[in-house]
């Protein structure tokens, strides 16, 4: 057994994110994204947001 596990600290490496799956109308996609436009993001946030808004766009362009 590591040390981190014995510890109780998780090791990032062996994390891995989860994902879920969606269906979201065009508008619905619309409003997320224009949500995120009005909202106000500090530090390490801003970068996360980004990608999030990326992945928003894409999923509407499909739509269209």
């Amino acid at each position: 057994m590591s040390l981190h596990k014995r510890l109780g600290i998780p090791n990032s490496e062996t994390q891995t994110e989860k994902e879920v799956t969606l269906k979201l109308t065009q508008g619905e996609l619309e409003a997320l994204l224009i949500g995120l436009g009005e909202a106000t993001f500090k530090g390490k946030q801003v970068e996360s947001v980004y990608k999030l808004a990326v992945k928003l766009q894409l999923e509407i362009d499909k739509l269209k």
